[in-house]
């Protein structure tokens, strides 16, 4: 007997400062598009945006329906939120939405089910990184999800677990959601050499895939390129990602500044942010990731790398170790020291990339992964609307 067909309808992220998470929205698209032919029948997928042009064309040709939100629907939307409960009548759901994910700050009784996405607490562990209005946002929203979101997935137990350790009076209404990184095909057929020369790089490069935000730790690798240096050892970091911090914006600059204190300037190369396919092709050629962040919620590199059949040198930041990737050795968060050396350790045994045999055992794990995971997505959706 087959289950009835369900609408499950992603809103896109709009924050220009956290570009992961729309790649996650993305990838979750990119999940359920490996379902089996009778799972994906019974599954509706769209897409709300306020533009098009922020979704890729590849996603754009897997969904059923991109709904743009104009202010005729925003404006609707908020008079619907400030209106009593009894008279959000299910026609009023004009797009026959039966689940949304991520909601935001939705009611509890709304025209359709929604699904809340807390990734982590680092406001929590780390306050010292966020204003004060910052600080009381991030927790209003955490609590606007626990008293509200009739489910609330979690990317990592460990996020699930502080969860229940900060909201005691709240539980019963969380989801275990690891994310996966989508091992894209047609990136795979490329020459990531051309990416390299685009860039101007070298043959030999490690790569720090992070924005430039004081938590994800460029300093402890900047460190460890002076000792590696020290000891002899040319070794070059290519980084990727954003390079303004509103919350820092001293940070970059005082990082460069580091670099060229400690005469690793020439070694310690940034891009800056790149598009997602240059990003991958720079991945694929590079020698190794390097992941020294002190915080994530499941750390979207990491998937790449794993995605990718890539060596890892990461951080022993608990959501790392859970997510417990192939090919990685894990250093002391914040230690430069056991960086410098295991990148000495291993360093005859790495080349550039790609590693088609490595790629290939990868790719047809990730298949499976992906799969996994669209249909935890969908079981979630259902779950939510069974409660």
């Amino acid at each position: 007997m087959s289950k009835k067909k369900i609408h499950i309808c992603f809103n896109v992220i709009s924050d220009p400062n956290w570009h992961a998470g729309n790649i996650y929205i993305f990838n979750c698209i990119h999940a359920l598009t490996l379902l089996s032919n009778t799972e994906r029948e019974q599954v509706i997928v769209s897409l709300a945006t306020r533009n098009k042009n922020d979704i890729p064309e590849d996603i754009l040709l897997k969904v059923d329906n991109v709904f743009i939100e104009s202010i005729f629907h925003i404006v609707f939307y908020k008079l619907l939120k400030i209106s009593p409960a009894w008279l959000r009548w299910k026609w009023l759901n004009f797009r026959k939405i039966d689940f949304y994910y991520p909601g935001g700050n939705l009611p509890k009784q709304w025209i359709f089910k929604w699904g809340g996405w807390i990734p982590d607490f680092q406001y929590r562990y780390l306050p010292h990184l966020f204003s004060q209005q910052e600080l009381d946002t991030r927790e209003a929203r955490s609590l606007h999800a626990a008293k509200h979101a009739p489910i609330i997935a979690f990317s990592s137990e460990c996020a699930l677990n502080d969860y229940k350790k900060f909201f005691p009076d709240y539980i019963g209404n969380e989801f275990l959601l690891r994310f996966v990184s989508n091992a894209n095909k047609a990136w795979l057929q490329l020459d990531p050499i051309e990416t390299q020369e685009k860039y101007n790089l070298p043959d030999k490069f490690f790569i720090v895939c992070n924005q430039f935000w004081k938590h994800k730790d460029h300093e402890t690798v900047i460190k460890a390129l002076a000792m590696l240096k020290q000891k002899g050892f040319q070794v070059c970091v290519v980084c990727t990602g954003a390079t303004e911090d509103f919350r820092n914006p001293e940070y970059y600059p005082s990082l460069l500044a580091k670099a060229k204190e400690l005469n690793v300037e020439n070694e310690f190369q940034v891009v800056g942010f790149i598009s997602r396919q240059d990003q991958i092709q720079l991945i694929r050629r590079s020698m190794a990731i390097i992941q020294p962040s002190l915080f994530e919620g499941w750390s979207t590199v990491v998937e790449d790398g794993r995605s990718l059949g890539k060596t890892i040198f990461l951080s022993d930041f608990p959501v790392h170790i859970e997510q417990n990737p192939p090919y990685t050795h894990y250093f002391e968060q914040k230690n430069a020291e056991q960086l410098a050396n295991l990148i000495t350790q291993y360093l005859d045994e790495l080349s550039p990339g790609p590693n088609k045999e490595k790629e290939e055992k990868a790719f047809i794990e990730n298949q499976e992964l992906m799969k996994n995971f669209g249909q935890k997505l969908v079981e979630m959706a259902r779950v939510c609307l069974a409660g």
